[in-house]
């Protein structure tokens, strides 16, 4: 009888896992989706932003508020990899391309307590040195990260954004 328990959860297992890999999905294909945004979602990978930003705004509590328009469970898991986030340490990073100019990113992202005083982010100077391309594709990431529009009830919402 273990035998046949221990068969059945792992056959529910593995069909979970197929079933859930059925949902997701490459990113459609567009025009944003240049090779320069291709290699900033990497460097957004590599440098490990994940680890202290989130990129997915929750419909409770002050998320709203503060990050802007909710993030949508189909446009989070249709990512690969997902890139929801460990924890938030630092801001939510969904709707940054909207709240933050390129400017402002690339000079947070060099020096951040100038901009942010007592910030706990580190500096990624080296992603800007002369002949590296990792810095430009890094902002070019973050700027394409804009709220959709949120469909409710057959009526569309502005996004919600504050700074």
């Amino acid at each position: 009888m273990k035998a046949v328990r221990i068969f059945f959860y792992l056959a529910v297992t593995a069909l979970g896992g197929w079933c859930f890999a059925l949902f997701i999905r490459e990113p459609a294909v567009t025009e944003a989706s240049s090779d320069l945004v291709a290699l900033g979602r990497a460097v957004y990978i590599s440098e490990g932003c994940v680890h202290c930003h989130s990129q997915f705004v929750r419909p409770v509590g002050e998320d709203m508020r503060l990050w802007g328009a909710r993030t949508s469970v189909e446009a989070a898991l249709a990512q690969s990899p997902v890139l929801i986030g460990n924890r938030r340490q630092g801001p939510d990073l969904a709707n940054v391309g909207m709240r933050r100019s390129a400017e402002w990113n690339q000079l947070h992202l060099t020096a951040p307590a100038q901009l942010v005083p007592g910030s706990r982010m580190p500096s990624y100077p080296h992603l800007f040195a002369e002949g590296r391309g990792e810095g430009v594709a890094l902002l070019a990431y973050l700027q394409i990260l804009k709220p959709e529009l949120i469909v409710t009830d057959n009526v569309t919402l502005s996004p919600i954004v504050s700074d």
